[in-house]
């Protein structure tokens, strides 16, 4: 099986983003793989998430999603006000964009091709959202996972539906290891129903944060959930881990687990050759009886 993947399209960031994405699906239609797999941030904005899936409208092979942190933010404090949340998009508004691009929404819909087992979540993570985090501290290349942080105290809106029984109570941000746990069950769950299928030989996690210490960068907190990589730990059948957020590649082996990510990123003014680019952000990987015929000399 050939797994072609991508994350970070960050269409709404830039016309080079933008402008990739078309560039992206003509060159998967000549890699023609098994399965296509974006692992997160495309865009806060459905419609821009819409253009994007449909670019990928004539590839041939099914296709799978998982949201980012930056895809299910809730750009409206009016709208947060009224109700509307993170909840809502990524459990209604962001399955039908899938749905209606040909696109299987992975986290609420675990997956079997030809014997591999696809489950999925957003990840999210566990640490609190530390005020004392100095700008300087973060590699200049990564200052905008800093951003990201402040972005998500903001637009990221997981509410605690219990504060708004009360007539007139105001919504409530539930706290980002409540948040993390709620994921990390669900994803512990699919993963043991694909794992608990005889037909299933080995199983693909993709999660938006990193699940493991091991994907991150020198000088920055790790930024997911240490519990989403005791849960791929936790079953034997899980032999790849494909996730985003950072943008650098990784090809790592993680005890017996081949964690990977082939980010976009945010395109600059130098990236103007998109199939230079398409070279660093997007790679292909091979399943056949829980081996890969590509080295693992990246890192």
């Amino acid at each position: 099986m050939r797994i072609a993947y991508t994350s970070d399209l960050h269409v709404d960031i830039s016309q080079r983003n933008w402008e990739l994405v078309p560039y992206l699906a003509e060159v998967l239609k000549i890699v023609d793989p098994d399965v296509f797999v974006i692992a997160g941030d495309v865009s806060p904005e459905l419609g821009d998430l819409e253009y994007a899936l449909d670019c990928f409208a004539s590839l041939r092979c099914p296709k799978l999603f998982i949201p980012g942190n930056q895809d299910i933010w809730v750009l409206s404090e009016e709208m947060q006000n009224l109700g509307h949340d993170s909840y809502e998009k990524y459990y209604f508004f962001l399955p039908e964009v899938c749905r209606r691009n040909g696109f299987v929404p992975l986290w609420m819909e675990p997956q079997v091709f030809k014997g591999v087992g696809f489950a999925g979540s957003i990840g999210w993570y566990d640490h609190t959202h530390g005020t004392g985090t100095a700008a300087v501290a973060f590699p200049r290349d990564y200052h905008y996972l800093l951003d990201s942080i402040w972005n998500d105290m903001r637009w990221a809106c997981w509410t605690d539906i219990s504060t708004m029984v009360a007539e007139g109570g105001a919504p409530v941000k539930r706290v980002d290891f409540e948040v993390a746990r709620e994921f990390n069950y669900r994803l512990d769950q699919d993963i043991e129903g694909l794992s608990r299928d005889a037909a299933v030989r080995e199983v693909v996690v993709i999660t938006h944060y990193p699940p493991f210490d091991e994907l991150s960068v020198e000088g920055i907190p790790f930024p997911g959930s240490r519990e989403t990589g005791g849960v791929l730990f936790a079953h034997d059948k899980v032999t790849v881990s494909i996730s985003g957020h950072i943008h650098d590649r990784r090809d790592i082996l993680v005890r017996n687990i081949r964690a990977v990510r082939c980010p976009v990123g945010y395109l600059r003014r130098e990236h103007q050759k998109y199939h230079e680019v398409v070279k660093n952000c997007l790679e292909v990987i091979h399943l056949i009886d829980g081996e890969d015929l590509l080295p693992k000399e990246r890192a």
